[in-house]
């Protein structure tokens, strides 16, 4: 389905035989979790797909997320440094409810970086049923390596889950997020690498719609946390990691 619409995108001046080359993935570099959003690295050539998977490999490619978790996220936290692989006995492509989990002895080395950006509270249902107020933050995520589901299963491992991530939080906390945020929480806003001379690109994406309703129904915890979230809502959120600026350690 992605393939196909990545071929419905294309304009038909562009000829390019590795759209059709399954064995090369029909150009994509990665691809992103459903129902997750944002960008997709796509080569429209031979040339510049074991480029960019070479830029890729060697840790070149710049992927940064935008993610909304349960909880107040500790703003000290500044990485998450955890082993990811498929459940015991499980192969990836049956691995089920929750393929991904944290696996010290024999995952993957995974790696992601976090700026906490936001602490916001929203009055709801509750996991239980009855309403209740939710702690929640806005994270800003990078990642060193591309595990699958790395993002949602670091979040998950250290007790701040995606929201509306029906993988992995418990069932009632996930029909309790469907009341007010319509799918998973986790966007991939800008991309960066390097060019066929070597010039630096990046590409940004503003958060969806969809999403941006999802904050409007928040209400900041401090006046920092209110000057991280209203650019998000207005569609301005989407910047390069080093001009986001964590919450004080006091805001915790």
């Amino acid at each position: 389905l992605l393939s196909s619409f990545l071929l419905s995108m294309a304009p038909s001046s562009v000829v390019a035989p590795i759209f059709e080359d399954r064995l090369h993935r029909r150009g994509m570099l990665h691809r992103l979790d459903v129902p997750s959003s944002g960008l997709l690295l796509v080569a429209k050539t031979y040339e510049a797909y074991y480029d960019l998977l070479l830029q890729l490999s060697s840790g070149l490619v710049v992927r940064d997320y935008a993610a909304l978790v349960h909880g107040w996220v500790e703003p000290e936290l500044a990485e998450i440094s955890a082993r990811v692989g498929s459940p015991h006995g499980v192969s990836r492509e049956s691995a089920g409810h929750r393929p991904g989990q944290v696996d010290e002895k024999s995952g993957k080395h995974s790696l992601t970086r976090v700026k906490v950006l936001a602490h916001a509270v929203r009055q709801g249902r509750g996991g239980g049923g009855g309403e209740q107020e939710q702690r929640l933050s806005l994270l800003a995520l990078r990642i060193s390596t591309g595990r699958r589901h790395q993002i949602r299963v670091h979040t998950s491992s250290v007790g701040h889950p995606v929201v509306c991530d029906g993988k992995y939080t418990d069932t009632n906390t996930f029909l309790s997020d469907l009341d007010w945020c319509p799918r998973n929480f986790l966007h991939r806003h800008r991309l960066a690498f390097q060019g066929a001379s070597g010039e630096p690109l990046e590409v940004v994406a503003p958060l969806p719609e969809d999403l941006v309703q999802a904050l409007e129904g928040l209400e900041a915890a401090d006046e920092v946390s209110a000057a991280a979230l209203d650019p998000w809502r207005a569609g301005a959120g989407a910047c390069d990691w080093g001009t986001y600026t964590a919450l004080p350690e006091s805001s915790a």
